[in-house]
């Protein structure tokens, strides 16, 4: 490596001086007299027995059901062996099903193009008249 006798080590910006500066920005306190204060707002329900969901779905096809909720990691992965894997392999098996299909018809599909293109390249020579002497 070789030394560099202007280098003054990593850069860093200047400060300039600000005569307005009041120290760091600090959130006003505005007064709300609607505000009412909420000790329960954040107690747990007892008994709980309902509980709302907001589930956004991105791709179509997307399946929500056998929901628990529930504090105890025990029980909840009883309930999974019971219901998601008993269907798993299922799923798996007619998602793979559907995606070959798909695979099938997009590789049929350029096939069919392929063999369009090449008819239209033979048809264009064909109507061409081409002497024996050409050749």
């Amino acid at each position: 490596m070789v030394d560099n006798p202007e280098y003054n080590g990593p850069w860093k910006a200047k400060m300039i001086d600000n005569p307005d500066y009041k120290g760091p920005w600090v959130h006003p306190m505005v007064p709300n007299p609607d505000f009412e204060d909420d000790p329960s707002m954040y107690h747990r329900c007892d008994p709980c027995t309902h509980v709302g969901f907001e589930l956004w779905q991105v791709k179509t096809g997307v399946l929500f059901d056998d929901i628990i909720v529930t504090d105890s990691l025990d029980e909840a992965w009883a309930f999974a062996d019971k219901t998601w894997a008993a269907k798993a392999d299922g799923e798996k098996a007619m998602h793979d099903e559907i995606k070959q299909k798909e695979e099938d018809e997009k590789m049929a599909e350029r096939k069919a193009k392929a063999e369009a293109a090449a008819t239209e390249d033979t048809d264009d020579y064909a109507d061409e008249d081409i002497g024996s002497d050409e050749l």
